[in-house]
């Protein structure tokens, strides 16, 4: 009887010992098992129009309309934006992650960038990174539709409002006006009879010659890439990482993960009919 006892005893006291470590939501703890994900909204848009139309058919591209009503719902929603150095900075543990973080981001480098978006998100009280891809900065093609130059975009950059980053120098397939190609190399991705030391030549000459540029032209820290067409490569991440890329932006949609693999971050792309508050608070 008394060895029941001495085992009831010893059992409640695991039982309350056991509840007393289990951490709930909006509850402090000392020994709070930390989370498995960190997903944070990234905003994926490309370029802007002033005026709708008429056919309707906007591929990539959105209205200044629509585009100030998308920052007009961050600005009173209280979202607060956060630019390539922010995340430096949140990495390294020298920022706190908001309460409600989001990243905008512009791909392509199109002027319209500069003519439209800019003056919509200083009013708005928004930051958006522009991923630029330099080859088109440096030799502009008639064909194509007009990019940002060095000067508009260092304007950009020294305003506090905008971070430069690279989308590549010259890996957008440009003898095919930037078009996809089935069965071929698109971007970082790794040729089919490429080595090793091939692929780190044609990519990582690529990629740092972005980098300079952008850093010697604008004055910024380039440390986030955006892959061209989306397409991920291991050894493309290897090159990143070994040349100060410290985050990588896809466009499988979804919210980034922050506390998954830092070169893949998902996004959401924006378009026309892309309703930003049923997105944000899904």
């Amino acid at each position: 009887m008394r060895c029941r006892k001495v085992f009831a005893v010893v059992l409640c006291l695991m039982i309350t010992a056991a509840f007393s470590n289990v951490g709930y939501a909006g509850e402090a703890s000392e020994e709070s098992v930390p989370e498995e994900h960190l997903y944070v909204p990234i905003l994926m848009y490309h370029h802007f129009i002033k005026e709708e139309l008429p056919k309707g058919n906007y591929g990539a591209s959105i209205t200044m309309a629509k585009f100030d009503e998308d920052m007009r719902y961050l600005e009173h929603n209280k979202y607060t934006p956060l630019l390539p150095q922010d995340l430096k900075a949140i990495k390294e543990g020298k920022m706190k992650m908001p309460k409600k973080p989001i990243i905008i981001t512009i791909d392509d480098g199109y002027e319209s960038a500069y003519t439209i978006a800019y003056p919509v998100l200083k009013e708005r009280g928004m930051k958006a990174a522009v991923f630029a891809i330099v080859g088109s900065v440096e030799n502009p093609r008639k064909s194509e539709i007009k990019k940002l130059n060095w000067k508009q975009m260092r304007e950009m950059y020294e305003s506090g409002v905008f971070d430069i980053q690279s989308h590549s120098y010259n890996l957008h397939n440009q003898d095919l006006n930037g078009q996809y190609k089935k069965f071929q190399v698109n971007g970082i991705q790794k040729g089919l009879i490429e080595c090793r030391a091939q692929y780190n030549l044609r990519v990582e000459q690529d990629i740092v010659k972005s980098i300079e540029l952008i850093e010697e032209n604008v004055g910024n820290e380039v440390n986030c890439f955006s892959y061209p067409y989306g397409v991920y490569e291991e050894w493309g991440k290897d090159i990143l990482e070994r040349n100060g890329v410290l985050f990588g932006f896809g466009t499988r949609y979804g919210a980034g993960d922050f506390k998954g693999n830092l070169y893949y971050l998902n996004r959401f792309s924006v378009g026309m009919n892309t309703d930003l508050s049923g997105l944000l608070e899904q």
